[in-house]
């Protein structure tokens, strides 16, 4: 067969909290495979989840195309790369939690600003609420009206795609 195959990758690392897969997951298996039109079969397969991810293969198609990650899933929320990126910019010192032995503000982030896969304009991103209304306002107050497609969840507009 040629075209797309989506193969759906499971994390097997045996975590059960949403921070504990933030870029530690080392272990996947394989669970399923879906071919073209299909595609958005995987997606939901990957949704049922604790994390999981879709890979998308070019097979048999000699047109320059490499496979890719088209979606990841993790339940619970993804951590939120505008909440990391503003806590590693502002975060100058760590204050350990002498029980737990973290860092409190930094345990505060990875654990409360989470979110779905997100479109954005520079490709999919976990965003929180906050962040995904803010950027989308920011956008629509520069007389910018974002694409409607744009800061909302992957998984969504993938399932529009896919009815539509």
């Amino acid at each position: 067969m040629s075209g797309w195959r989506y193969e759906v990758w499971v994390c097997d690392s045996g975590y059960t909290r949403p921070d504990e897969h933030d870029g530690s997951c080392g272990l996947w298996q394989g669970a399923g495979v879906h071919w073209n039109e299909k595609w958005f079969g995987a997606f939901e397969e990957a949704a049922r989840h604790g994390h999981a991810t879709v890979q998308a293969v070019p097979v048999g198609i000699d047109l320059g195309w490499k496979p890719y990650q088209a979606f990841e899933h993790v339940q619970g929320g993804g951590l939120c790369k505008g909440c990391w990126a503003r806590h590693e910019l502002a975060h100058t010192k760590h204050a350990v939690d002498a029980a737990t032995g973290l860092c409190r503000t930094c345990v505060e982030v990875t654990q409360q600003r989470r979110g779905p896969l997100t479109r954005t304009p520079f490709g999919p991103r976990f965003m929180c609420e906050e962040c995904r209304s803010g950027f989308r306002r920011m956008h629509e107050s520069a007389n910018r009206d974002p694409d409607p497609r744009v800061y909302r969840p992957v998984l969504d507009v993938s399932r529009e795609d896919s009815e539509g």
